[in-house]
Parts: C-alpha cells; sequence; structure tokens
C-alpha cells in the first residue's frame, strides 16, 4: 500500500513540478555575456525545480519497489493524464482531441498491464 501511495506522490510532485517550471519561466531569464553573467528566477519557478527534484528522490525508491517494465509506463502514463488535466486547470492551454484520445488509450493500457488472471 505504501509503495502506491508514493506513486501517487510522485506523480503529483512531478506535475506540479513541470507545471510550475512552466508557468515560473516567463518570470525568469539568464544574462551571459563577456562583461555580465545574471540569473533571476522567479519563486515559482524555484518551486517547481523542487517539487521536481522531489519527485526523481521518489522515482529512486519507486524504481527499487517496482519491476521496471511495470512501473515505467504506468508513472509516465499517469503523470501524463495528470499534466494535461493540470495544464488545463493552470495554464489555461487548449486540449486537442488527439491528446483525449491519447489520455483514453494510455487508460486502457493501465488496465491491461494490471489485469491479472
Amino acid at each position: 500500500m505504501l509503495s502506491w501511495i508514493l506513486l501517487l506522490i510522485y506523480v503529483l510532485a512531478s506535475s506540479f513540478g513541470m507545471i510550475l517550471i512552466k508557468k515560473g519561466g516567463t518570470g525568469s531569464n539568464i544574462v551571459i555575456s563577456k562583461e555580465n553573467f545574471h540569473i533571476q528566477l522567479s519563486w515559482i519557478l524555484l518551486l517547481g525545480l523542487g517539487f521536481y527534484v522531489f519527485s526523481f528522490l521518489l522515482w529512486i525508491f519507486l524504481l527499487q519497489m517496482f519491476n521496471l517494465t511495470y512501473i515505467s509506463p504506468m508513472a509516465y502514463g499517469i503523470t501524463y493524464i495528470c499534466i494535461i488535466i493540470l495544464s488545463k486547470l493552470f495554464l489555461q492551454e487548449s486540449l486537442y482531441k488527439e491528446q483525449l484520445i491519447g489520455a483514453v488509450v494510455i487508460i486502457i493500457g493501465i488496465f491491461i498491464i494490471n489485469y491479472k488472471k
């Protein structure tokens, strides 16, 4: 049960990390020239990086708990669906029918790999 809770936390941390990095990237910049080096990172981007690093550390534990051929498609598929939802809610990105069809195929795939005779 703990491994499934960690998977859920991984998916949420990874998804929110990517959303916050995208959102915070617009208020950030890096200037590199011969005379000048300047980095300006927004707090939203830094928060996103924190979530993403945290999700990476969870990923290391998940790899030890599950078979790689099982957990990788599960985690990536669920994360993709979560990103679609969060992108619509927080970034006001458009959803396309191809994305929705892909999400349905992913859900079907998750059911198939979890089907046990």
